[in-house]
């Protein structure tokens, strides 16, 4: 009973160990076509959807969003652990919906872009356990650290980060959407610049 007890015990803090952390952030900020258009919102959610469904038993999902430091809607945080009652299904399809409705909400639409401060001061990405962090962005900060026309013309690039995510990976789905392909490459650099030094393994889709 005993060696059956300890076993048991083993396989459950491996599990733990093994347990992935998915943060999906959503960038209210006016910029982004996500809250203007349908079928970016449908691309968007599918992709988010497929990311969850991967997900196992004991993962769990947390979703954020961001915009304008000062605007309490921000506040959105639901965390979620995967289990027979939280199937990843389930779950996919629940954060589909929300993000498909978006698009019906542009009063929510926000005059500036931290994303910068959100990535430095979220808690809970679970670097360690190399969780990964999916931002339905545009990518275009727009804040006190930098101009979004000096962003887009590359004549300024982001300020070093102030934050370790080695172990994690970030993904941006939609970094330059509805921009021409120089301010894209110009946004994609910064970005690239920027995650190396916070050590971070980075990823831009550009649908």
């Amino acid at each position: 009973m005993n060696k059956l007890l300890v076993t048991a015990m083993a396989m459950a803090l491996s599990h733990s160990v093994n347990a992935k952390t998915l943060t999906i952030g959503i960038d209210l900020s006016g910029s982004n076509p996500l809250l203007r258009h349908e079928n970016f919102a449908y691309s968007a959610s599918t992709y988010v959807a497929a990311e969850i469904s991967r997900l196992k038993s004991g993962d769990t999902v947390q979703i954020k969003t961001f915009g304008a430091r000062s605007d309490a809607v921000n506040l959105i945080n639901r965390r979620l652990s995967i289990s027979r009652h939280n199937r990843p299904e389930k779950v996919a399809q629940s954060a589909a919906q929300f993000i498909r409705s978006l698009p019906g909400r542009a009063n929510t639409a926000q005059s500036s872009t931290n994303l910068v401060a959100w990535l430095e001061f979220t808690d809970g990405f679970a670097c360690g356990a190399s969780g990964e962090i999916l931002v339905i962005t545009d990518a275009i900060e727009s804040s006190t650290y930098v101009d979004a026309k000096d962003l887009l013309s590359g004549k300024k690039g982001l300020p070093a980060p102030e934050v370790d995510l080695k172990g994690c990976t970030l993904i941006f789905y939609g970094l330059g959407a509805g921009h021409p392909p120089r301010q894209v490459k110009a946004i994609r650099k910064a970005w690239r610049r920027w995650a190396e030094q916070a050590g971070v393994i980075f990823k831009a889709i550009i649908p």
